[in-house]
């Protein structure tokens, strides 16, 4: 694992920014002699990550890397952030020869030379006890096959394919049972990985289930719960106000609201029958078959919940349920029937008799072995690799190999999972967002870092190692979640490697002062001692945040609570260094606009900031700052209140923009942002002379939603546009529906379209025959947008269509050929 962090280091020192910088003030000499020992080092720590080494010299020997690894990222940080820099003189050697004879007596510089000196004599004791503990040994030649990987599958696996059916009929029977009109629980019990949580979901969504129950609610519970978040995770699928934010009140609403209602309640993963104790009189039983069911790893638990409840013990899959399953993963697009594996047939009996029937070891070995050639040599490699003689470890051994053979920089990707609680919602976006503010994206030929990183999650999807929780309509990954087992392998990595730790006890407060990167899961954070070389802060719980204005080097800072906290805008003032900025829905202590338009304008090297809904303690919505369109390194804007661009902005590395409005100026000067990818635009009142142009400078535009503009024939003539034939999406809202009438009919819209919505419209005609011609078009929503009485969808069109969604219509009459 120290091999990814030298891998990071290296990708740093190599940056063309930063080369040049060091190049200025003529020590990248000295640099590059350390890149080049780190290089020399970097090949041993390959083997010594491959044969994940048990002698305690050696993993000494690997911490001393790590350590000294950390030591440059943190010295070249400390000097970027010292020396007088301007970003956009960086090339222009002669317009600062001036500069440089004044700044290369800087302190910064001297004390640059001074620690890469330090750390180059810490190498050269590295080295020389290398040779010491043996760690040559790792170079020689191994009997062991070397395994090529396989081209990525896209399509996530769902473990839901296989088993689970006799299971699945038995609980719906319970729950519908008539001859209990009395609330009941019924539960399913079983060890971790077995396949509770899956079955649960597949009863909860069962139709006899959904249509028999008024009201059903989902609630992951884990082993360290608050009261206080149950009831309102309950609360909120009620839609019943949270406030005040006292537990007694917040359950005495549910009970109010459950009342007279048959319903449906799903306790995910209960460890303990207090919580019944705790919020078990809220469930009104009013001897109408409400149901409340339990997933749980202790048999007991159910008892302790209701002294009638038999627990359902769920069984381990057959031998043939099991092949089934590993080879679905494997192999996701395989026909049973039109398949052979007679080549690999002893094999994969030797894998599937090893995983026991525990469905999440089959399906993360899939994940695995979908990585590696269909080749019997190579399958039987890995069988024979695998510590399978730890009795009663077998998923644990397969989800660490499955780890260990992550390309490296997946493996920093999948500790930052650790960071995260358990059964946490995880926006995949910003997920993304985060891997590339840490580094751990690298630049490719031809790709997006945000492209990059998508493919990295794919992978990571694709090997069954993290699961897709949801996807919207177009297909994207939307949230994501991971199994409490490799949540488990995670946090042990990330604390192992001194990646990242989780603050969720105050008793181990001290233990944050080395850490590199925090997330804290408790409240109680206001006196935390924080290394001063912390680089990420997360923070998952509700109250005040701690002070971090001291993390000079800080690089990414979230709030990923949905619940408001308090913020103090004056600690970021130091944080010069951040990439990544979530303070969506905060509640800032200071009122002034002047002092946040100051703080978000030092942060020189932002790439995302989402300041969503931030106010201050008198409910005043902060504006977009606009200090920010100053930042040359801005990429992802997220504002969920409309705002403002200058037409003098030019920002060459702006992807995506939320809730933009269109002004006057743009018809003086247009905003340069060439490489926009996704735009929200509110063109009203803005005349669509402005819009238009600024539209066809956008050569790479992929997704758009325009609001308010009756302008529409001119702002949607998208033929002569640079993004025509890239546009995939497409969102139409609040339109006048004569003249959109007249677009439909004069077939402006791009042809190419994937995904297309359109609201509020009232086409007082049929448009489907219109609609129809869009021969990619995958998704189609029409939310009260079309009056007609009849309308025809006629054979041959809509031949790629996946997804239509329909609503508010006043039809009459639907014909479909």
């Amino acid at each position: 694992m120290a091999e990814t962090i030298v891998n990071l280091v290296l990708g740093k020192l190599a940056d063309v920014v930063v080369k040049e910088v060091l190049l200025l003030y003529g020590v990248d000499e000295k640099v590059e002699k350390v890149s080049h020992e780190l290089t020399r080092i970097q090949a041993f720590l390959k083997d010594a990550d491959r044969k994940q080494i048990k002698d305690e010299r050696q993993k000494n020997w690997v911490k001393e890397v790590r350590d000294v690894a950390h030591s440059i990222e943190d010295v070249i940080d400390i000097f970027l952030m010292e020396i007088p820099q301007n970003p956009q003189m960086l090339g222009k050697r002669e317009a600062i020869k001036n500069m440089l004879r004044k700044t290369k007596k800087l302190p910064a510089v001297h004390n640059l030379v001074d620690e890469i000196n330090q750390i180059l004599e810490k190498m050269k004791e590295i080295e020389e006890s290398r040779v010491r503990y043996g760690i040559d040994n790792f170079g020689e030649a191994s009997g062991d096959i070397k395994l090529p990987i396989r081209p990525l599958i896209l399509p996530d696996i769902d473990p839901n394919i296989v088993g689970f059916k006799a299971d699945q009929d038995h609980i719906v029977k319970e729950l519908l049972d008539e001859t209990t009109e009395r609330r009941s629980v019924v539960s399913i019990c079983g060890t971790g990985g077995l396949g509770k949580t899956t079955l649960a979901q597949k009863v909860y969504n069962c139709g006899n289930v959904v249509e028999q129950f008024e009201v059903r609610i989902w609630v992951a519970i884990s082993e360290k719960f608050e009261v206080i978040d149950v009831s309102k995770k309950i609360a909120r699928q009620l839609n019943l106000d949270e406030q005040p934010n006292e537990t007694e009140v917040i359950l005495a609403k549910i009970h109010k609201s459950l009342g007279g209602k048959k319903y449906l309640i799903v306790l995910d993963d209960v460890w303990t029958s207090d919580l019944w104790t705790q919020i078990g009189a809220v469930f009104p039983d009013k001897n109408n078959g409400s149901r409340v069911l339990v997933t749980t790893r202790i048999a007991d638990v159910p008892k302790g919940m209701d002294p009638n409840s038999e627990p359902y013990m769920l069984e381990c899959l057959t031998k043939k349920l099991s092949q089934e399953l590993l080879l679905k993963t494997v192999f996701p697009n395989h026909d049973p029937k039109k398949s052979s594996f007679d080549d690999l047939s002893d094999i994969i009996g030797q894998f599937v008799d090893k995983c026991g029937g525990l469905p999440l070891a089959l399906v993360v070995l899939g994940g695995f072995l979908s990585k590696k050639p269909r080749n019997h040599a190579v399958w039987s490699s890995v069988f024979r690799t695998m510590n399978w003689h730890v009795e009663g470890k077998n998923c644990s051994e397969i989800i660490g190999t499955s780890y260990e053979d992550l390309p490296f920089a997946l493996k920093s990707c999948f500790m930052y999972f650790s960071a995260f609680p358990e059964d946490y919602d995880i926006d995949a976006k910003s997920l993304l967002r985060m891997w590339i503010a840490e580094g751990f994206i690298p630049q490719e030929d031809n790709r997006t870092l945000e492209e990059t990183a998508e493919s990295f999650l794919e992978d990571l999807v694709q090997r069954s190692i993290i699961q897709v929780d949801s996807r919207p309509d177009d297909g994207s990954i939307k949230t994501l979640r991971i199994h409490d087992l490799l949540r488990d392998l995670a946090l042990e990595k990330a604390k192992e490697e001194n990646f990242l730790l989780v603050y969720s006890n105050p008793d181990n407060k001290m233990s944050l002062s080395r850490a590199r990167r925090v997330a804290i899961h408790n409240p109680d954070c206001d006196q935390l001692i924080m290394s001063p070389n912390l680089h990420t802060l997360l923070c998952f719980h509700e109250g005040s945040m701690p002070n971090c204005s001291k993390q000079r080097l800080l690089k990414v800072v979230s709030i990923g609570v949905k619940e408001e906290n308090t913020i103090e805008l004056g600690m970021f003032v130091g944080l010069t260094q951040l990439r990544y900025l979530n303070l969506n829905g905060m509640v800032s202590d200071n009122r002034n606009q002047e002092f946040f338009e100051k703080v978000i304008g030092r942060m020189k090297f932002l790439q995302t900031l989402e300041v969503s809904m931030l106010r201050t303690i008198d409910d005043d919505y902060f504006e977009f700052p606009k200090s920010a369109w100053n930042i040359k390194t801005l990429t992802h804007v997220y504002e969920s209140i409309s705002f403002e661009i200058p037409a003098s902005v030019k920002l060459t590395n702006l992807q995506t923009i939320g809730k933009v409005r269109a002004t006057q100026s743009w018809e003086i000067e247009l905003p340069h942002i060439p490489n926009l990818r996704s735009l929200e635009l509110y063109a009203r009142p803005s005349p669509s002379k402005a819009v238009v142009p600024f539209l066809s400078t956008l050569e790479h535009l992929t997704n758009l939603e325009l609001w308010h503009d009756d302008s529409i024939l001119d702002i949607l003539d998208m033929g002569g546009f640079l993004f025509y034939n890239h546009l995939k999406s497409l969102k139409l809202f609040y339109y006048s529906s004569t003249k959109l009438t007249q677009l439909l009919h004069e077939d402006m819209l791009p042809c190419h379209l994937i995904y297309l919505k359109i609201k509020d419209n009232k086409f007082q005609q049929d448009i489907m025959p219109v609609l129809k011609k869009l021969r990619c078009l995958k998704v189609l929503i029409l939310d009260e947008a079309f009056e007609s009485r009849k309308t025809t969808c006629s054979s041959g069109g809509f031949s790629q269509l996946e997804v239509l969604r329909l609503y508010g219509l006043s039809m009459e009459e639907w014909e479909i050929e």
